[in-house]
């Protein structure tokens, strides 16, 4: 029972930190998108 549990908290874990990496990549990705658009124009 305990074993079960604790890979269900790792499996909500990873999707929880997948997510949030997720976030940040494709914020830094936008962010660097709008840098190269304004120093082209």
């Amino acid at each position: 029972m305990e074993t079960v549990f604790i890979f269900v908290h790792a499996m909500i874990w990873t999707g929880v930190l997948a997510t949030l990496i997720y976030l940040v990549f494709r914020r830094i990705r936008l962010y660097k998108k709008e840098n190269f658009e304004k120093r082209d124009n």
